[in-house]
């Protein structure tokens, strides 16, 4: 390969690599706002914001799940996905 075409192919690499890392920040971003109107839900529902009780809520258990799933997703999309896609830290 070229230097001119490595160059182009690593510039395409990056390219991609950003935009599947706002997708994933935009969905990442849309579990937390459901992840809070559940917790909201669940403080009304509840009649407390004291988070020892409101963990303990079923629904807001499974948003909390939800949330843990998308973070390690994220994390390993802009950690170790960006290092073997484009090569960088």
């Amino acid at each position: 390969m070229t230097q001119t075409t490595t160059a182009a192919v690593t510039k395409r690499r990056a390219t991609r690599y950003q935009r599947l890392d706002y997708a994933v920040q935009a969905v990442f971003n849309d579990v937390l706002d459901h992840c809070e109107t559940v917790r909201e839900e669940a403080e009304q529902r509840l009649g407390t914001t004291d988070e020892d009780t409101i963990v303990d809520d079923p629904t807001y258990g499974e948003a909390l799940d939800l949330f843990a799933v998308f973070f390690d997703l994220k994390s390993r999309i802009q950690g170790d996905l960006r290092t073997r896609w484009i090569g960088d830290q």
